[in-house]
Parts: C-alpha cells; structure tokens; sequence
C-alpha cells in the first residue's frame, strides 16, 4: 500500500510538473513605456507604461550586487541551491502553520515569486500548488540571475515606480548598480509591503525594515558588523530624478516611428554629432534673430544620426514646433533632382550650353533669376551651380512633370502635392513645400548613388533598399559638378583656406526670404539646414540659403571631418569623355571651329552633334543660337546691365580665424557678359580682376568693414559692404 502510495504521489509530482507550464512567454513582457536610447547607450527618453507606470526593466544582476545579496539574504537564503522550491522551508512553514493553527510563516522562494509578479494571481492555496510547479519548471528553463532580474525587474516600489531600476531612481537619483548597501536593503525591504515602508511616508518603518535586511545579511556572512553599522549610519537622502527627457524633438520623431508603443529601443542618435549639430543651430539663430533646425545623415544606411531645432522646447507657442518636419517652400532646393533626371533621359548633359533669357509662361508667370538678371548663354552645368531659373524651368518641362513629380514622391517628398498640375513648372523655383528631414534624405539618395532610402530611427533596424531612382552616373556628375575648392570658397570664404572636406551642396531661397535652405553631402553624410521664421508669414533679408543656412552647415561638415580628410567618390565606368564643340557643349560636328573634352553618361547622352553650326548656302559656317534671333553670344540686355555682385553679400559678417594662413573672401558677380572684363577694388584698393561672372579671392583684410567694389570697363559698377572679425 505503501508503495502504491509513493507511486501514486510520484505519478502525480510528474503530471503536474509536465502540465504546468511556466510563464516563459509572458516573462518577456512589462508594465514599461517607451525607453529611448542613443547609439552609446545613453537614455534620451522614459515613458509611463500601463496606468502610468514607471518600470524600466533593465537591470541586469550581478551576485556582487548590493540588491542580490540583500534580496537573497531577506527574502529565500538557500535561492542558490534549491530548484525552485525549497523543502527545508517548506517542511518548517507546514509545521508552524498546523501546530499553531494559524499563519506563521511562508514557504515562497524568489523564484516561486518572480512567477507571481510576472503573473500576478491570487494567494490561495491551489494557486500556491500552481506556483511551487512554474517555480520548478522556470528553473529549468532560466538561470539563476535570469529569475532574479525577473523577480527584481518587476517588484514594486511605492509610487507608481515599479522594478529595482525605477525604484533607485525614483527614491535615490541613481541606477540600481550605483546603489550603496544602506540604499539597496532599504529598496529590497520595501518589496514585502511597499505602502507601509514608503520612505518619503514611513521613513521609521522603513529603516526598521532595512534593520532587518541588514541583520540577515550579517547573519549570513554577505557582510560585516562594521558594514551594517556603516550603512545604518549613513545619511539617506531621499530624491526622486525626473525621468530622461533629452533631445526632445529627435526624441518625438523617434518614437512617432515605432513599431510598438512599449519597449527599450537603441535610437541612431550619434551624441558627439548631436552636440556639434545643436551648437551650430542655435549659434545661427541667435546670430540672424530666427529659428533654425538640422538634419545630419548616415548616407550608406539612412540612419538620422542628428536632428535639432534651435530654441526652447517648452517655450509657449512655438517651442514645440518641430522646424525639422514642418513642411516649408523648397526654394531652388530640388534643380539637382531635375538635373539628374534631365541626364538620365539624355535630355542635356553637362557641358550642353541652355539659354538664360526673359521667357513668359502662361499664367503670367515671368520668372527671373535670385539676383535679378540673366547670363544668357550658359552650360548646363553652370545652370546648375548659378541655380538659374529659365533652364531649370526649360528641363523639367522636357523631363515631363508628371514624371517629375513622381519622382520627388518616390524620394519620399510626400508633402509635394499628388497633382503634377499644382504646381506645374514652377516647382523648379521651389513652389512646393518639403521638410527639411525629407529633403535631406532625398539628397541622401543622390549621395548613395541613386538608390532611395528611407530615414530610420533605430539602430537595429536593417536599411531598407528602395528603388533606384537615378544612374550612378547621373549622381556622381551631380555631386562632382557642385563641389571642388572654389565653390566651397563661394561658401564660406571666410574659412576656404583652411583645409576644408570635400563636399557638394546646394542652397535654396524661398519667395520673400522666407527660407535659406543649404545640403551639404559626401559619400558618408548628408548635412542639411533650415533657416526662417517658424510661423513662415513673413522673412527678411538675412534669410538668404548661402548667407544664413550654408554657414551652420559646413561648419557641421568640419566637425565631422575636423583634419580636414574625407571620402570622395570613384568615377563611373559609364561617365566618358567625349569632344563637344566648344561654343554648343553638343557632340561635335565637322563644322564645329572649335573642340573640348567633356563628360557624358555613355548609352545615355543624347550622340546628336552640335546643331549651332550650320552650312549656309554660299558655302560658310554660321553660328545660329535658338532664342537669340540668329545672333551669337550673348543678348544685347547683358551690354548695357548694371552688375550686382552675387558673392559676398551685402551685410555679411566673416571671421578671420587664427592659425589658418591665406583665408579668402569670393568675390563674385552677376549680370556680366562673357567677354566682359571686371576690375575689383576693396575699399580704394585694386584687389584683381575676373572675367565676366568668374570668382575671384580676395586675401582676408584686417578686421573691420569694408566695401568691395566691381566696374566694367564702361564705368558700370556694383558694391556690398561686410565686416570682418
């Protein structure tokens, strides 16, 4: 009979072993809200989780921990050799409860109550069967320190603070391994009634209850005498740390993009860029009296590895307005995506000469370029770093604006309209609205050499590969046309000598002055800018893309590439050099006087030769030029034109940097024929000639102010004034 009962009892320990599953699924989920981090590790973000909850399941235990030792000492001191439930405690609780009738004592283990907190359940006796069985087959399936980040990571500490990490934050203003002893038996102590020994209510009844942890780590050897009465001597400063709130307007995009509404996600924050990014921001704002923002890209895997907004984030109003996001009039900001497009189809390439002269357009809508004038004759490539209007508005007709228009929403330009017609021609002069994020991914496409990306958040997501939107080759002439030495020079002569990374950018200006955009890339980072008024009614005229925006971003660029030294691209297998006819930029003809070496995008420039020169019926070559009558070279209106001068502008402000020989200011202007000679004279010294709209450095003078002066040889001239510090 015996023995049937011992089998019996055995067949039933197997089945309730083999029918009660631990919660193994469940121990992967917490009462938490969304933890943000930046690429170090570093928390930017803690939200409430459930009924506002503050749970930050993180800890990870070490034996060495004050709270393990504190936890297993108060709590389940054989934790470390019983699988789950201990017998010896067991055996003592059952002979003090019968012999005394009542509730003496319990027989739970760590385990066994890691099990309840991740399920909670009532505490009746079939549910303490249940228990002793989870508690059992978790150990099977869990470490030891595994069950007691489980126990730790769950236990609740007064409040709404929930787990060891939010308690020692919650209570002391520091993470649970920073904890002293004193700190941790008190925080361990209150896990059995969180209510009665709350310390900022109960503080007696909680040191109290530390008294007792302490004396059973004694008693157990975990510490010494001098120990305890080291940590029941020490002053206990109670201090709630508000929760981590950095980087909010990174932070708000951040999590606007996650796949869930809880969790701990690693964001693709860089802090050291971040820093570098803010610093510039808010430097421009305050400078010009506006609102800036910035974006800096990972360019290989899209990661946003900075994103700040200038100002005060709790500021009433617009503090909260996210400049980064906000959809703004694009300004000449996307004539590098038409361009591409335009070489892609075979439509124009680089050296090709385009026409900038007064067209008309239905609608009454008469475009004229950023300084007023017209340079006639141009390349395209010119077209394209002058930012001109007429052959940008002229490209994007024959591209098609349908397709166009498609393009800019494969790029992820969403806030351009649908209707290709809203907008028509006029979005080569920015008459759609982009975000500033938008806007320098889409760069980011051309920088990656045409295959489209989206912006990512997350550190552990995989890029996602879009679609290809344009030729490697297409990409490479774009960057490689608006880059070099001396258009950076254009940028930021101030600083042009110093050794600067090579970099493409282009700006933007919005009508009225109400946006200076500048994209500066390389093939590692795309760094884009935005300066203006956040509520977009109104603009001056400090708000110009190459005085206002450019400045921040290459600074950023030079931060990021502080030596000096930075990647640049490999020409294409498919960019080939070709002879054109010297006057048209067109594949060169027999009757073609004159011949150059250009670049073109093999099995996509169109191979038409030159259509300029033609036979005439007595037997000699003419030139013959669309849109100019049938004259040559440029229009009559540049003959007689005032100059302007486009570079610097009028009221700029350069810094003269020390250790840095040979600093610069470019001097450039517009309005000029080809063939026109320019003298340059700053104040009433000669400082050099150009010819025509050629750019011209001018050595960095002394601080002060000065006025920097051009004239034609007919007396015509133009002036802007600057200051140097």
């Amino acid at each position: 009979m015996a023995k049937f009962g011992a089998a019996a009892g055995a067949g039933v320990f197997a089945v309730s072993l083999w029918w009660f599953d631990p919660p193994l699924e469940e121990s992967t989920r917490y009462p938490a809200g969304v933890a943000l981090r930046d690429r170090t590790d570093a928390l930017l973000r803690v939200g409430l989780g459930p009924d506002d909850q503050d749970c930050r399941p993180w800890y990870r235990a070490d034996p060495e921990d004050w709270v393990v030792q504190a936890l297993v000492a108060s709590e389940d001191k054989r934790f470390w050799r019983h699988h789950g439930v201990d017998v010896l405690s067991l055996l003592r609780a059952v002979r003090q409860n019968v012999t005394t009738g009542r509730r003496i004592s319990g027989a739970s283990t760590i385990t066994s109550q890691a099990v309840r907190l991740i399920t909670p359940h009532p505490r009746k006796l079939r549910w303490k069967y249940v228990e002793a069985f989870q508690a059992m087959r978790l150990e099977m399936a869990m470490t030891k320190l595994a069950i007691i980040e489980q126990y730790l990571n769950r236990a609740p500490m007064a409040s709404n603070l929930v787990g060891i990490e939010a308690g020692a934050m919650g209570w002391f203003g520091k993470p649970a391994k920073s904890l002293s002893l004193g700190e941790a038996a008190l925080l361990v102590g209150m896990v059995q009634s969180p209510s009665r020994f709350r310390p900022d209510r109960n503080m007696a009844a909680a040191l109290r209850r530390r008294e007792y942890v302490l004396g059973r780590m004694l008693a157990l050897g975990l510490i010494t005498d001098a120990q305890k009465q080291g940590a029941e001597s020490a002053a206990l400063v109670v201090r709630r740390a508000p929760r981590p709130f950095e980087e909010p307007y990174f932070a708000d995009w951040a999590q606007s993009s996650l796949p869930r509404a809880g969790g701990d996600y690693t964001t693709t924050l860089d802090p050291g860029i971040q820093r570098a990014l803010a610093r510039r921001v808010d430097e421009r704002a305050a400078d010009l009296g506006c609102s800036a923002a910035g974006v800096v890209l990972d360019v290989r895997t899209g990661a946003v590895r900075a994103l700040a907004c200038s100002g005060d984030y709790f500021a009433d109003g617009e503090g909260q307005v996210n400049a980064a996001l906000a959809p703004r009039p694009a300004g000449s900001t996307l004539k590098p995506f038409i361009f591409a497009s335009a070489l892609d189809r075979g439509i124009v390439a680089p050296a090709e000469t385009l026409l900038d002269v007064p067209r008309h357009f239905s609608g009454g809508f008469s475009p004229v370029n950023f300084d007023g004038g017209f340079r006639g004759r141009v390349s395209a490539a010119e077209a394209l770093v002058l930012s001109l209007n007429i052959p940008f508005i002229t490209l994007v007709s024959e591209v098609g604006l349908v397709r166009f228009n498609g393009t800019l929403h494969a790029l992820g330009l969403d806030t351009v309209s649908p209707s290709a017609q809203t907008h028509g021609a006029g979005i080569a002069v920015g008459n759609a609205d982009v975000r500033l994020l938008d806007l320098a991914n889409a760069y980011a496409t051309i920088a990656r050499g045409g295959v489209h990306t989206p912006p990512r958040a997350l550190e552990s997501a995989e890029p996602a590969v879009g679609p290809r939107l344009f030729s490697e080759a297409a990409c490479w002439l774009v960057s490689d046309i608006l880059s070099g030495d001396a258009r950076a020079q254009g940028a930021v002569g101030h600083i042009a000598a110093a050794k600067l990374p090579r970099a493409a950018w282009k700006t933007g200006t919005s009508t009225a002055n109400r946006d200076a955009w500048t994209v500066v890339w390389n093939p590692e980072h795309v760094v884009a800018v935005w300066c203006g008024h956040k509520r977009g009614n109104f603009g001056d005229e400090s708000i110009v893309g190459i005085a206002a925006a450019a400045p921040a971003a290459w600074e950023v660029m030079r931060d990021l590439y502080p030596s000096g030294d930075a990647p640049w691209y490999d020409r294409p297998a498919d960019v080939v050099e070709r002879d054109v006819c010297a006057a048209s930029g067109q594949p060169a003809s027999t009757l073609c006087p004159e011949r150059r070496v250009a670049l073109a995008i093999r099995g996509r420039s169109s191979g038409a030769v030159c259509r300029v020169h033609q036979m005439g019926a007595d037997g000699r070559v003419t030139e013959t030029w669309p849109g100019f009558g049938g004259v040559a070279g440029r229009s009559e209106a540049d003959e007689s034109a005032t100059p302007v001068v486009v570079s610097p502008s009028t009221g700029s402000v350069f810094k003269r940097l020390p250790g840095f020989p040979g600093q610069g200011i470019a001097a450039r202007a517009g309005k000029v024929g080809d063939g026109e000679t320019l003298w340059w004279f700053l104040d009433a010294s000669p400082v050099g000639t150009t010819p025509g709209g050629g750019t011209l450095h001018v050595p960095m003078p002394r601080p002060g102010a000065y006025r920097l002066t051009c004239s034609t040889a007919s007396g015509r001239s133009a002036s802007a004034t600057f200051t140097v510090e």
